[in-house]
């Protein structure tokens, strides 16, 4: 193992775990020890996507070590920062193969995780991000060796407009995509699909763009006002900065509408860009900081990850790294080895398996999921409340455990 490697583990655990967990250095690992990858972002824009399930990741290592470990051996977690950069993405996951990794987690992105997973793909070593959504990280794009812990952004897509549709009655919207990176895209794809399936195309009063990037979105803004129709809510498919910034123009304006978004738009660490931000819901795979969820076992993790780093995840999205770590392990406990062909074989036999991110099946054409049940959340005047886990296949919200 290279010292540059060795150093970075450091990192990690003086950031992430000095001031409540007892975790050996790098110098007291254990030859036999099992050196599980993490090739994510602690900074940069990613670094919101990306911290929270490296933490929750970290955390379901030391769980299981303090349960006796992986089929006799004890897991170590080795992290590189990979700073929102593709080409480090790509050398992280390098330092990570040559390190030993049995298996990669990758960031919650497909633009920035790929790099990482087609090194591990080469290298015959499971990736798997942790919350990216993209549909290519499920689809063998990359390889038949990356999987993804997320429901795709299709999928969530679908769910937003049945939900929109079926639950609050809406049945016109205005669609805005944000081209800055495929999850974007392919969430407004899934929305106008399932949208046009239930409204018809024709409900559709405006599809737009803008770049995250943009200072002012006045020109889209404008647009929309030229129809001069009110669409009953507006899907914004985009991620922050940009989607803060949006949302604030947009009631600048007066257009006071609901506002949908997926994933990208979870964490409260953003509101305070939109003063009094109101009649805005999105989906998340658990609570944010600050919200009661509704699953109890959710509420268990989230007392456990404050005893380890002091504060409460700052996005839903924490969750999925936690059930990375617990579906290999899982995996590999059926397997009854490391081996990557019989690990890839073991998660492709995962039919609904209980995670705590959720039911999650995976098969050898398939290593995403599309219509996982998944957090709706509201917020009004800055404070945001759960409303449920809302389930395509029953239409409603499933019932509180």
């Amino acid at each position: 193992m290279t010292n540059n490697v060795r150093a970075r583990r450091g990192g990690l655990r003086k950031g992430l775990l000095a001031a409540t967990l007892a975790v050996a250095t790098s110098g007291q690992a254990h030859s036999e020890d099992i050196i599980v990858g993490v090739a994510t972002s602690f900074s940069g824009w990613m670094a919101a996507f990306d911290t929270n399930p490296t933490r929750a990741a970290q955390l379901a290592v030391d769980e299981i070590n303090a349960n006796g470990g992986l089929l006799g051996n004890q897991l170590e977690l080795v992290h590189v920062d990979t700073k929102t950069d593709q080409a480090e993405t790509a050398r992280a996951a390098q330092e990570l193969v040559s390190a030993g990794a049995k298996v990669i987690m990758v960031a919650c992105d497909f633009d920035m995780g790929a790099p990482a997973a087609l090194v591990a793909q080469q290298a015959g070593i499971i990736a798997m991000s942790s919350c990216g959504a993209d549909d290519k990280l499920g689809n063998m794009t990359i390889g038949n060796n990356v999987f993804t812990m997320a429901t795709e952004a299709d999928g969530t897509g679908r769910m937003l407009a049945d939900w929109a549709y079926n639950m609050k009655g809406w049945r016109s919207a205005y669609v805005l995509l944000d081209t800055f990176i495929q999850y974007d895209k392919s969430l407004c794809a899934g929305f106008v699909e399932r949208w046009s399936e239930l409204a018809g195309a024709n409900s559709i009063v405006l599809q737009d763009e803008f770049k995250n990037s943009d200072v002012t979105v006045a020109s889209q803004i404008s647009r929309y006002q030229a129809k001069g129709q009110e669409a009953d809510l507006m899907m914004l498919c985009s991620v922050p900065p940009g989607l803060a910034s949006a949302i604030r123009q947009f009631r600048s304006a007066g257009i006071d509408i609901p506002i949908l978004a997926g994933t990208g738009g979870d964490s409260s660490s953003w509101h305070s860009a939109v003063p009094g931000l109101s009649n805005y819901y999105h989906l998340s795979n658990s609570a944010d900081a600050g919200v009661e969820d509704p699953r109890s076992r959710n509420r268990d993790f989230f007392e456990r990850y404050k005893a380890a780093y002091g504060e409460l995840p700052a996005s839903g999205q924490g969750i999925t790294g936690y059930s990375v770590i617990e579906a290999w392990a899982r995996a590999v406990e059926k397997a009854g080895t490391f081996e990557t062909d019989a690990v890839r074989a073991a998660l492709e036999s995962f039919s609904d398996e209980e995670l705590l991110v959720g039911p999650t099946s995976f098969t050898a054409e398939k290593h995403s999921n599309d219509e996982r049940p998944m957090l709706l959340t509201a917020t009004t005047d800055g404070k945001t409340e759960a409303l449920g886990y809302y389930d395509m296949a029953t239409g409603e919200y499933m019932a509180a455990e």
